[in-house]
């Protein structure tokens, strides 16, 4: 089964790094993040090279059992394999625009959020979920850094976001003289006007701070790299992968793989044992 550590290895053997401008639409900072979702495939398909689309969607059915839409997680999903979420930044900085869906530690099929196909797509209750962040910076198709974070080190519990969600929900339906009624957003509030032709939809943007900040006490990014790739995995998942990938990977030019504990996001002074995976490329001379 195909995985994480044979994407990073199938990008440490790549020297173009650019993200293809995809061309269908207008705006060109969607179609770079489609250009990125692109790469990405192709990266746990090994495809960046083959030119023959029939090979290339061949080859997409083995790796993958489901492919998303911009209105619908997950973006990816392996086979018998994690749910991979594509996220696209122009700074390190930018916070990332999850829009109505909450952070996720792992993706559940009996989720609002997600389609019938994606539910039917193979047989699945839940799935390890994977947020990939591509830097791209402005103006450009250059991709800078990459990182691969699993969901159960990066977010909370969906506990947390869900009772939020409700207790907002629960202050607006107990506004007097309104007609409340629940929706996968956070609510409807329905002829709010004297004709009752107008009705308010209240919706949450959930925005996440990017990896480059929340995990500064355990990387070491370089300005000066021309690209740079981060994973880190709990320790737990990366000894369930095979040994094959880990010592071709391990072996891989470039390529570092140390120990490092992260803050538990349920209880940050509690620590989860991780690999931190770095991959980095200099500068052409």
């Amino acid at each position: 089964m195909i995985n994480i550590l044979d994407a990073i290895y199938n990008i440490a053997q790549r020297e173009e790094l650019e993200i293809k401008d995809i061309t269908f639409g207008n705006n060109r900072a969607n179609n770079m993040g489609e250009g990125l979702e692109a790469f990405i495939k192709d990266s746990f398909a090994n495809m960046f090279d083959e030119p023959d689309k029939n090979l290339r969607n061949i080859k997409y059915k083995q790796v993958f059992s489901f492919q998303g839409s911009k209105r619908n997680p997950p973006d990816l999903m392996l086979k018998s394999g994690p749910a991979i979420e594509v996220k696209k930044i122009e700074s390190l900085t930018t916070e990332l625009q999850l829009n109505s869906s909450h952070p996720k530690q792992v993706l559940k099929s009996d989720s609002s959020f997600i389609t019938k196909k994606c539910v039917e797509c193979e047989e699945w209750t839940e799935k390890e979920f994977i947020y990939v962040i591509g830097h791209i910076p402005k103006n450009t198709n250059r991709l800078s850094s990459l990182w691969f974070v699993y969901g159960d080190i990066y977010a909370a519990s969906e506990e947390t976001y869900i009772s939020l969600k409700n207790d907002i929900a629960t202050t607006i339906d107990e506004i007097p003289d309104i007609e409340f009624s629940e929706t996968n957003e956070i609510g409807r509030v329905n002829k709010v006007d004297p004709l009752g032709i107008t009705n308010l939809r209240i919706r949450g943007m959930w925005l996440l701070q990017p990896p480059f900040k929340v995990f500064d006490y355990i990387h070491n990014y370089e300005p000066g790299k021309r690209f740079q790739c981060f994973a880190l995995i709990p320790l737990t998942k990366y000894n369930n992968f095979p040994e094959s990938s880990i010592n071709r990977l391990a072996e891989t030019e470039g390529v570092t793989i140390s120990d490092v504990n992260v803050n538990d996001p349920d209880n940050p002074v509690a620590l989860i044992e991780c690999k931190l995976i770095e991959f980095k490329v200099e500068p052409a001379a």
